[in-house]
């Protein structure tokens, strides 16, 4: 609907550079002119459409890629928890893995 209104608008802009290009210039000219000036926006648009699906299919990283610089990453982290002190090291994994149980399990009805 937005589109329509949108395009009915454009439509009486056009019309309008017409008329007024015909009331100065004689009707052959200003169809010319307005032809040309149709045709020059319609190769921007052209043009910026194109830049735009171009960008839209650059090829994006999967998600395993993405999940394995995540998993990576706090693995690291870990690692640094374990050699900087062990006893908070097990109390996170403990915590971890009551969590991971509790959110994994099935609950009854």
């Amino acid at each position: 609907m937005v589109l329509c209104i949108i395009l009915a608008g454009l439509g009486l802009l056009v019309s309008a550079f017409f008329m007024l290009l015909a009331r100065h210039l004689g009707d052959a000219p200003a169809a010319a002119i307005t032809g040309g000036a149709l045709l020059v926006l319609a190769v921007i648009v052209g043009l910026l459409g194109k830049a735009i699906l171009a960008r839209l299919r650059r090829k994006q990283p999967s998600l395993l890629a993405e999940f394995g610089g995540t998993l990576g990453l706090a693995i690291r982290v870990f690692g640094l928890v374990v050699r900087r002190d062990p006893k908070k090291a097990l109390i996170i994994s403990l915590v971890a893995g009551a969590l991971a149980e509790y959110i994994m399990s099935e609950k009854k009805k």
